[in-house]
């Protein structure tokens, strides 16, 4: 349960292909005009996976403090072949381009802090149109559920109320949409960040 929304979210989650998760941290969006909730996203991990990072380096020995301090942790887990879903949910209705729009945003603000080649950013720009162009116009009422899925091929899998609305094939958009919730740099959540953080203390010691 969410405690500020009073949203509550499923503790396993059937992602497709009998895949089930396990939900890892929960948090609602804020946006600072009058403290407006806008919507309630939770992180799930399947289990074998948040299992092997006992193994990894970062968190086999988890630092919370850490974890909540650098991005160094969550660009580790990123990095890894592991299929990581944020499943989001709106507290109000709305509409595909606002929410869209907010997530250009966060991946432009990522683009901008990153040094990377003009034709590693024309690649990234190309992906963030496929990204765009994946997203119906139309209302979204409220508590209805979005999935996105940065799949350990490296895609970021878009689904809306259980309809596939396609993959974009682009690492980069894939891993930095995952980090727009798990950076401590202008996190999209503080609420679901320092969760998340809980839920790996609580899952892997």
């Amino acid at each position: 349960l969410d405690p500020a929304s009073k949203l509550s979210f499923p503790i396993f989650l059937n992602t497709g292909n009998s895949e089930w998760k396990k939900l890892v941290g929960l948090g609602v969006r804020t946006v600072t005009f009058l403290q407006m909730h806008v919507y309630v996203l939770g992180l799930y991990m399947k289990t074998d996976d948040i299992e092997s990072l006992k193994n990894l380096d970062g968190f086999k020995e988890f630092d919370r403090q850490k974890f909540l301090e650098n991005e160094e942790m969550a660009n580790n887990l990123v990095n890894q072949p592991y299929d990581i879903s944020i499943r989001l949910v709106p507290v109000r209705a709305t509409n595909t381009q606002h929410l869209r729009d907010g997530f250009v945003r966060l991946f432009m603000q990522r683009l901008k802090a990153q040094s990377l080649t003009e034709d590693e950013e024309r690649e990234v720009l190309k992906a963030i149109q496929d990204f765009k162009s994946k997203f119906v116009n139309m209302n979204v009422k409220k508590q209805t559920e979005f999935i996105f899925t940065k799949t350990k091929e490296g895609g970021l899998k878009i689904v809306y109320e259980g309809k596939e609305w396609g993959t974009v094939d682009n690492m980069w958009v894939a891993k930095n949409f995952i980090m727009g919730y798990l950076s401590p740099i202008s996190p999209s959540s503080e609420a679901a960040l320092k969760d998340i953080a809980d839920g790996f203390e609580r899952l892997i010691k």
